[in-house]
């Protein structure tokens, strides 16, 4: 980052009618540096937080159960079969869900299996 100084000084040569190069071999800072400080004076743009997308998820919940209790965990099966009915912005939500189901049926299938053993 430049400091003020050398941000008015650029501004200064700027003015004076030299080129960006001209600028840039003066200075000893790169062509797209110099660019950058005389589009925007202040230093580098500055980018905020970005909106969150809303996912309409609750409308694909039901499916999503019913093909979970299938058996089907991945959430890469699961999101390939969403985005052919055209439901896009809920991949991370589905991997969410997915996290959470495939632990809940590994407990399931663990405390079964325990149960099992011990009866034998």
């Amino acid at each position: 980052m430049l400091r003020g100084k050398d941000v008015q000084e650029i501004e200064e040569l700027k003015r004076q009618g030299l080129s960006i190069r001209a600028i840039s071999r003066l200075t000893g800072y790169d062509r797209k540096t110099i660019s950058r400080y005389l589009v925007y004076p202040e230093g580098a743009p500055v980018y905020g937080p970005r909106a969150k997308q809303r996912a309409n998820f609750e409308a694909f919940q039901p499916y999503l159960q019913e093909r979970m209790q299938a058996g089907v965990w991945n959430a890469r099966v699961l999101l390939r079969e969403l985005r052919e009915r055209d439901a896009e912005g809920i991949a991370a939500r589905l991997r969410e869900l997915s996290s959470k189901a495939g632990t809940d049926a590994r407990r399931l299938r663990t405390a079964h299996c325990a149960k099992s053993s011990r009866s034998q």
